[in-house]
């Protein structure tokens, strides 16, 4: 059942392949204490000082235990530990009658000390270095009993899970499994395992940081959008075709970049008719754009026809003759310009 549920979390801890620590190249050291349980093998088939241990040896196999552990997090997914553990207050009683019927008994307080190298893989779920992990390497422990020690390798196996609250500091909770922690001197050599359930805290320091944000001023920014009249209205017309209608949505759109953007509206004509008509024209063109800007969401703070004022064909038609080839000719006075400005962010 053990070995299933260990290559299940080694399976698992494959699977997942990424991220033991919120930063490559970093050092975490931490603490923790828990319960411990001692697990022996074939203790009923032993016998002690001539009596068999299945009617005599009573074994205590609950205890506490204290672990201390630093790691170097070499990747975002792997790293390698080091770690010290105390087990404490499991103990062995016997008592009985030998093969010549003399009374026996003893006992002793139990107590080992392990020293852990393992490899750690984990799953990182977030990005300040919570994690599920496995762990696995080699160990070397000496434990004491009724006055006398005996040092042993041996391997530990663990998972566990850890919650970060910020990239430095986080909570560690975890179960381990160390093989081979004794040998008890009976008649046969009886194998001691130990486990530990525990939970501590961590620091976790170094490591790539992260760049410091980038200081930015802000700029004020002038567009200015030219749509052509003939584009926007027919000829001698202040209503909006359809492709009018999607010019000035792009105007508006082309302005999402900038901040507390504000829009003025121009609204001119060519020189051709009089100038009461050609202002009444412009501004009717200047308002029908400033009613699609608010349909689109936005409010001009100008909206101004000028006429046949500040024409850009200068007196480039002066000299054409006929009414159709000047107003070609003069198309492009014939325009509503939407001026937008506002803010943009600029690298100091």
């Amino acid at each position: 059942m053990k070995l299933n549920l260990l290559a299940a979390a080694v399976l698992t801890a494959f699977a997942f392949g990424s991220a033991n620590a919120a930063l490559p190249d970093s050092w975490t050291v931490g603490a923790a204490a828990g319960y411990t349980y001692g697990y022996d093998h074939s203790f009923d088939n032993a016998t002690i000082n001539g009596i068999n241990s299945k009617d005599v040896i009573n074994y205590d196999q609950e205890g506490y235990g204290v672990k201390l552990f630093g790691e170097y997090n070499l990747y975002d997914w792997f790293g390698l530990g080091l770690g010290y553990n105390y087990i404490g207050d499991q103990a062995l009683h016997y008592e009985g009658l030998d093969e010549n019927n003399n009374e026996v008994s003893g006992g002793s307080s139990l107590h080992f000390n392990i020293v852990e190298m393992y490899g750690k893989f984990a799953y990182t779920f977030d990005n300040k270095g919570s994690d599920v992990f496995f762990k696995i390497g080699p160990t070397y422990s000496w434990g004491s009993w009724d006055g006398e020690s005996e040092h042993r390798f041996g391997g530990v196996a663990g998972v566990g899970v850890q919650y970060a609250f910020t990239p430095e500091f986080a909570v560690r909770a975890g179960y381990d499994y160390f093989v081979n922690t004794a040998k008890f001197e009976l008649d046969s050599k009886e194998r001691l395992d130990e486990s530990m359930l525990y939970l501590g805290f961590q620091y976790t320091f170094g490591g790539a940081q992260p760049a410091a944000p980038v200081a930015k001023k802000k700029v004020k920014t002038t567009q200015t959008h030219t749509l052509d009249a003939g584009v926007l209205f027919p000829f001698d017309s202040s209503k909006l075709s359809a492709e009018g209608q999607s010019a000035v949505s792009n105007v508006v759109q082309s302005a999402n970049q900038l901040e507390e953007a504000e829009f003025e509206v121009y609204g001119y004509t060519d020189r051709i008719g009089s100038d009461a008509y050609n202002n009444k024209l412009s501004q009717k063109r200047a308002d029908a754009v400033t009613a699609e800007l608010q349909n689109n969401g936005v409010v001009a703070k100008v909206s101004e026809g000028k006429g046949k004022a500040n024409p850009v064909t200068g007196n480039k038609c002066d000299g054409v003759k006929g009414r159709k080839a000047l107003i070609d000719c003069l198309a492009p006075d014939r325009r509503v310009e939407v001026v937008v400005s506002g803010l943009t962010s600029e690298v100091k």
